[in-house]
């Protein structure tokens, strides 16, 4: 337990790239400068960041939006063809509805085959397509117009910001010896902003959805990592580095930044070429929109804006990097009593530690155990802070959760009203991507002060509200009381376990009732449950008599079950917003898809109504999921009884009882559900390259040597055939950290 500086060194990952990604030059400019200019990234060109001819448009269009136009106005655009820019509009949704009308009508005009006496505008726009376009060419683009927002103010102010984090962008990609040029990726994801979330609930400088985010770094409803811009760099080039590991070229490991491994692999395989100029062109993934398509080109255009600043935005003033104390506690404390130590407002506390979440500031959690809690340099008292904060002000335990078990029935409005306090409370409470769905079973956690008492308050009528930083032992004093008979009082056999909004009979200033909790008050919680056991690596075989997965926990399962209050709805009240998610087949297999989005692994059924069989696959699995028996399918696949199930074969299913959209959704449920309940436990700190020797095995290896259960480590060798070892192959395991 020690203070240290947050600039130190972190563990790099033993993997090495291609000699070539050492020789890529530095990053990002030294923070602080006036120019970045003396500090450029500039790789090989057609080395390891092709610019195919192909994708030219799209970059020199980029270029375009990043340097040329600012966010009060954008360009009217044919979506596929991005050399194709009709006009610049301003922002307003009617001055662009007002400009793509009349595009519309001189496109309409081109597509009805007239090819003189046209007004300017529509020779203007005639001269935009190639030489002899034929009518149905215009009448395509008449559908086709998209307005993009300009970027040039944003982008300028992106690299501004940059400058805070540069140094250490660049310390972390040269430990893990990547290509340096990977260090620009925050200017397309967030405009290098720590605080960004998209619409798609992806957050964070490097904009990590949270599903991928937990693969890598800490993200429930007390601490979202992503939301730390130094952990989550190091989360971005393990994602980028796995990407890579797997995709083999950077155009598509940057691809899948946005797409997803599993996603690119597929595209790939569909198209049969690893090249992105082809891939872009004609892959028809039904996610795989503008987006990802324009993803590498995004890439290229901001390398080369790096590489000629002061061409684009003359001489800049970055951002310096600030320089932190950081403070680990070893037990949980009070958020605003830590404050209060440091002679810090709550809002100078948070805004260095946007990593823990409103729960922590609002009260209703206490700042875990072992975090690294960040304290400016020139804001923090000298000396030790550790001896700041006593140790009876730091709890053994977790402040327990109160949650709420959404029914039938329930919106979020009624569960606020119902709770006396906010949606938008529960919404940042509880991290929900949509005020308006949620889901029957989803739990939700309730503020701590949902009982609508004052926190500090005097006792009324001999009961007691505990505020922040009370302890059983001031309680007691306060009032004249020992805290035995405080404990015994309520029935609390822990004196820790006491959090802020909790009711406490005072003994002696109680009505005379029997002891126990309060009347009326929310039942005693129970702590935080520990991380569960490893889970052991599935079989590369299996049989008809494989376990079934629990059930898919809701969203909100990541809360320890300690307090659920369950109230009915109330009667005639209006139609529900809660939804049953398994009710709407084609919208959990999206949703399943992207929290899938890391992994390669191809869970959709072929047109011949075969799959490939993945690690943990049992027949026992597909009888269930198709409502038959596992002899029904052996027969199907000319089976005989010992025949096990090989990871990597193909096999035929049949589909008269399930239909496909149902089976692929209790397919990924169950991959989703044991990645969830892995990457509970564990996280990725990068990769491991291991070479195989004489008598070893992939089931000693996985187990024993590197934790990994055969799913993962299918998931960053997807071509390994995990029967057929060679002495001397290269097998890459990732490297996992258990969670503390």
């Amino acid at each position: 337990m020690k203070t240290q500086d947050t600039n130190r060194k972190a563990t790099g990952a033993s993997r090495s790239f291609p000699a070539a990604a050492f020789l890529l030059f530095a990053l990002l400019g030294v923070p602080g400068l006036a120019s970045a200019q003396s500090d450029p990234l500039f790789p090989s060109p057609g080395d390891l960041f092709p610019r195919p001819p192909e994708i030219e448009p799209a970059v020199n269009f980029w270029l375009k939006v990043y340097t040329e136009v600012d966010t009060g106005n954008g360009y009217l655009h044919d979506a596929r063809n991005l050399a194709v820019i009709y006009q610049t509009v301003s922002r307003s949704q009617r001055a662009i509805d007002r400009a793509r009308s009349g595009i519309q009508e001189d496109l309409r005009v081109l597509g009805s085959g007239r090819r003189s006496g046209l007004s300017e505008r529509q020779q203007e726009i005639l001269a935009l397509f190639p030489p002899g376009a034929g009518n149905e060419t215009f009448h395509a683009a008449a559908g086709n117009i998209r307005f993009q927002l300009g970027q040039s103010d944003r982008f300028l102010g992106g690299l501004e910001r940059s400058g805070a984090y540069r140094d250490h962008i660049r310390r972390v990609i040269d430990e893990k010896g990547l290509p340096q040029a990977l260090g620009i990726l925050p200017h397309v994801e967030s405009s290098f902003n720590p605080f960004a979330v998209s619409s798609a609930s992806a957050s964070g400088m490097w904009q990590f959805g949270r599903a991928t985010a937990q693969r890598f770094m800490r993200v429930d409803h007390i601490v979202d990592e992503r939301m730390d811009p130094y952990i989550a760099t190091h989360a971005a080039m393990s994602l980028l580095e796995y990407n890579y590991s797997i995709l083999g070229t950077w155009p598509l490991a940057l691809t899948a930044y946005n797409h997803g491994a599993g996603g690119m692999r597929r595209a790939v395989r569909e198209t049969g070429t690893t090249d992105i100029e082809t891939i872009i062109a004609e892959y028809r993934g039904r996610l795989f929109g503008f987006a990802s398509r324009n993803f590498y080109a995004q890439f290229l255009a901001v390398l080369q804006i790096e590489n000629n600043l002061e061409r684009y935005f003359g001489d800049l003033d970055m951002d310096p990097a600030p320089r932190f104390r950081e403070v680990r506690f070893d037990g949980f404390v009070d958020a605003q009593v830590l404050a209060d130590a440091l002679g810090l407002s709550l809002d100078q506390l948070r805004a260095d530690n946007q990593a823990l979440r409103p729960a922590v500031w609002e009260g209703n959690k206490r700042i875990p155990a072992g975090f690294p809690v960040k304290v400016r340099a020139g804001d923090a008292p000298p000396g030790d802070l550790l001896a700041l904060v006593p140790g009876e002000l730091q709890f053994a335990i977790q402040t327990p959760d109160v949650a709420y078990v959404v029914e039938r029935g329930d919106s979020l409005s009624r569960i606020a009203e119902r709770f006396d306090t906010s949606v938008s409370r529960l919404v940042a409470l509880n991290q929900l991507p949509n005020r308006h769905r949620i889901a029957i079973g989803q739990r939700l956690l309730l503020p701590r002060d949902y009982q609508g008492a004052a926190a500090g308050a005097p006792p009324v009528d001999g009961v007691y509200n505990v505020s922040r930083g009370d302890t059983v032992s001031r309680i007691a004093g306060r009032f004249g009381v020992s805290e035995q008979a405080l404990l015994s009082a309520n029935g609390i056999g822990n004196p820790d376990r006491i959090y802020p909004g909790q009711d406490l009979r005072i003994p002696g200033l109680a009505p005379e009732e029997a002891t126990g909790a309060v009347a009326g008050a929310a039942p005693t919680p129970a702590p935080e449950s520990e991380p569960e056991s490893q889970p052991q690596p599935a079989q590369l075989a299996g049989n008809d008599a494989g376990e079934i997965a629990d059930p898919i926990l809701p969203p909100a399962a990541v809360l320890p079950d300690d307090q659920v209050l369950h109230t009915p709805a109330s009667s005639g009240e209006e139609q529900a917003e809660a939804i049953d998610p398994a009710l709407d087949v084609a919208e959990s297999n999206r949703l399943l898809a992207e929290e899938l989005a890391a992994d390669p692994s191809d869970y959709s059924v072929a047109g011949n109504s075969s799959i490939e069989i993945q690690a943990s696959e049992t027949l026992g699995h597909y009888a269930e999921w198709l409502d038959l028996r596992a002899r029904d399918i052996r027969r199907l696949n000319n089976m005989a009884f010992r025949d096990p199930v090989i990871v990597g074969e193909r096999l035929r299913l049949d589909f008269s009882r399930v239909n496909i959209a149902e089976f692929e959704r209790a397919r990924r449920e169950f991959h989703s559900g044991l990645q969830r309940e892995f990457f509970g436990d564990y996280r990725i700190q990068g990769v491991i390259s291991h070479t195989v020797r004489q008598d070893e095995n992939i089931s000693s290896l996985a187990s024993s040597r590197y934790s990994t259960p055969f799913w993962l480590l299918r998931q960053y060798n997807p071509g390994l055939e995990l029967n057929r070892l060679q002495i001397g192959q290269e097998i890459i395991f990732p490297r996992l950290r258990p969670v503390q």
